[in-house]
C-alpha cells in the first residue's frame, strides 16, 4: 500500500446510540485514543482513554486534536481530563450544545485538506 506501514483494525460498533466511529472514538495522536469500549464489539489495544456512558452520548469522542491540544464538546469529566493531561495533552472545552441536536460536534466542523 504505497510503502507504507500500517496495521488496520476492523472494529464492529454495536451501540445504536453510537451511529458513527467518530461518536465513540478519537484519535488524539500516533499513539493515543479516547473512546467508549461499550459501543465497540471488540477490545482495542494500547493507550486508549476510556471516556464515561455520559461523555460518549455529550460526543466528547467527537473532539480534535490540534497540536496536542483537545478541543471537545463541554462535559469532559475529571477523569478524562487527567488522562489527557498525563499523556502531555491540554483541554478547550466547547459550547456545542445546538450543533449537538443535530447528531454531532466538533470533528463534525472540521475539513480536512
Amino acid at each position: 500500500m504505497g510503502g507504507n506501514d500500517f496495521e488496520i483494525i476492523f472494529c464492529e460498533l454495536i451501540d445504536q446510540r453510537f451511529y458513527h466511529l467518530d461518536t465513540c472514538f478519537c484519535p488524539i495522536g500516533a499513539n493515543s485514543a479516547l473512546w467508549f469500549p461499550p459501543a465497540f464489539s471488540i477490545e482495542t489495544r494500547e493507550k486508549t482513554i476510556t471516556v464515561s456512558e455520559e461523555e460518549a452520548l455529550n460526543f466528547v469522542c467527537n473532539a480534535i486534536n490540534i497540536r496536542k491540544k483537545v478541543i471537545s464538546p463541554k462535559g469532559v469529566s475529571k477523569q478524562t481530563l487527567e488522562a489527557l493531561t498525563s499523556l502531555g495533552y491540554s483541554l478547550e472545552e466547547v459550547e456545542m450544545s445546538e450543533f449537538m441536536k443535530s447528531g454531532g460536534a466538533c470533528q463534525c466542523l472540521v475539513m480536512k485538506l
